[in-house]
Parts: structure tokens; C-alpha cells; sequence
């Protein structure tokens, strides 16, 4: 108990420091359609020119335009535009651990001059969860989102174009790495990197795609939500930018997320203090250096 009231002591003194924005969300781009989802077309219709698209998750309603929900820690005594990370949850949404697990993201990487906005993908689409088969088209839905926190940060001069990292975990992570597609390169600007944390790495999405900068994925070699073999296959592709996988033996899906440990959707959850200190200090040096490895790693 004592530990769990240290716990959201610490959360809310760093909440206190995070500036609530809405960001306009763009999705007009020529890699995208009209189309609408329907049981047909279950995951093409994920690159869609509307903030909603009429999936089940969202009640079939189809919205045009709409804005998204974040939350942005900057780095204390900083001046000017900064690096950036756009950090995304997992498919349950921006609930107690999801923002616990931002606020402790942003606590490790505001001090090393790194900036977060915490990206809010379903509240304003009025979206409980997206896990299960619906996690395939989400991970293309949500690309738009993090170009569009991207973008954001730009024009109000928050970041530097050229130093703004994603970071994703689970259905985030599938995000981060559709996002970094070179099926999304008609977006004006581009993440220089990135960190995907336990994602989907399904054959049907990844295994062929071109990616335009280096990525790092994080993977317990324990998960049993998101298949760690399919993404050892995506690292193994031969590719034009690094692509790297670190593998943590013994963790599972949830190792990044300090909580008890608890199943969720028959997925086994728990937290692994030590595969998530090496993946914070991991991506702390990518970021420093700039310099991205390949092949498989396993910790």
C-alpha cells in the first residue's frame, strides 16, 4: 500500500507540470480514402480521411474533422524548440496506467532536455478500447494521430523538425510502426526515429514494408499478446534503415508498465523493472548519439 501511494504521489507531481492541448487532427493525405469500415474491409479502411470511420468501436459513426486530446511535459529551465518524443497507449486507451506510465516516461526523459506529448487517440473519438482484430486497423488510424501531434509541435515552434522521436507501446507500438512507413511519407514532416514497445508486428502489416528511419522494438520474449517471433521475422528483413530488436528474457507484455501483475484479455501483465530501466536508458542514448543498430538482441 505504502508503495502504491509513493507511486501516485510521484504521478501527480509530475502531472502538475503537463500543459492539456488540443491538436487538430489531419487526415487529407493521398494515401488515404473515403472509404468507410465495413466487415469486408476491416483494416484498409484504417487509411481513411475521416477522424472517424464508422468501425464498430465507434458506434459506425462516421465524423469528417475532429481534434485529439494531449498532454505535454517539457523539460524545466529549457528555452526555444527541444527534442520531442510523442509517446502512444495501448489499446485500452489513456486510462490510470497508461498516464502513470507517461508521467514516469516523462520524469526519465525531461531531465535529459527531451520533451513528451502524450497522445490521447480515443477519448474525443468517444472509444473505449481497440484490442483484438480491431488493433490491425487502429494501428493505421492512428499513424494520422502522431503526424498530426507532429505537426502540432512544429508550427508552435515546440520542437525541432528534425529531433522528434515516436514511441508506442502495444497497439501504440503497431502504430509507431505503420507510421514510419513509406506509405505515410506524403505528411509534410517526418520523425527522425523510432521506439516501438511490445507492438503488433502481424506478416499482413509489416513484414514487406519499406520504412523511411530507424527503429528500435522492444519485446519480452514471454508476450503472449503481440507474437514476439513475427517481429524477430521483421528484423530480420533486410532493410535501408537500421532496424533493431531488443528482446527481454523472461518479460512479458506488460514489462513496461509499473503494476501489479494481472491478466488482461487472457494476456498476461507484469511489470519488469529491469527490462524497463535498459529500455529507457536504450532509447536516453539513441537519442543522445543518434546512432541506431541492427539485427536481435536479446537481454
Amino acid at each position: 500500500m505504502k508503495s502504491i501511494f509513493l507511486l501516485m504521489l510521484l504521478f501527480l507531481s509530475a502531472a502538475t507540470s503537463a500543459e492539456e492541448v488540443k491538436i487538430p487532427w489531419k487526415g487529407d493525405y493521398p494515401h488515404n480514402s473515403n472509404k468507410h469500415w465495413s466487415k469486408d474491409n476491416p483494416y484498409d479502411s484504417g487509411f481513411s480521411k475521416n477522424f472517424k470511420n464508422g468501425t464498430p468501436e465507434e458506434f459506425d459513426e462516421v465524423q469528417k474533422d475532429g481534434e485529439l486530446n494531449a498532454f505535454i511535459y517539457s523539460p524545466k529551465d529549457v528555452r526555444g524548440p527541444t527534442p520531442f518524443v510523442i509517446l502512444l497507449h495501448g489499446c485500452d486507451g489513456l486510462g490510470t496506467l497508461s498516464k502513470e506510465w507517461a508521467a514516469h516516461v516523462a520524469n526519465v526523459l525531461n531531465p535529459q532536455g527531451v520533451g513528451i506529448l502524450v497522445l490521447d487517440s480515443l477519448t474525443t473519438r468517444y472509444v473505449d478500447r481497440t484490442c483484438g482484430p480491431a488493433d490491425l486497423h487502429w494501428g493505421r488510424r492512428r499513424a494520422d494521430d502522431a503526424y498530426s501531434a507532429l505537426d502540432y509541435l512544429i508550427e508552435k515552434k515546440l520542437a525541432k523538425a528534425n529531433e522528434v522521436y515516436l514511441m508506442g507501446y502495444s497497439n501504440g507500438g503497431t502504430t509507431t510502426l505503420v507510421s514510419m512507413t513509406t506509405q505515410e511519407s506524403d505528411h509534410p514532416h517526418h520523425f527522425v526515429a523510432a521506439f516501438a514497445v511490445a507492438p503488433g508486428c502481424s506478416p499482413s502489416l509489416q513484414h514487406s514494408a519499406i520504412y523511411t528511419g530507424p527503429i528500435v522494438v522492444f519485446m519480452g520474449d514471454h508476450d503472449d499478446a503481440n507474437n514476439p517471433k513475427w517481429c524477430e521475422e521483421l528484423t530480420r528483413t533486410k532493410r535501408s534503415v537500421p532496424v533493431q530488436m531488443i528482446g527481454y528474457q523472461g518479460a512479458n507484455h506488460g514489462f513496461p508498465v509499473n503494476a501489479p501483475a494481472h491478466d488482461f484479455m487472457g494476456w498476461h501483465l507484469s511489470y519488469n523493472p529491469a527490462a524497463e530501466k535498459d529500455m529507457m536508458q536504450t532509447i536516453i542514448s539513441a537519442i543522445r548519439t543518434k546512432h541506431f543498430a541492427k539485427g536481435i538482441e536479446f537481454r
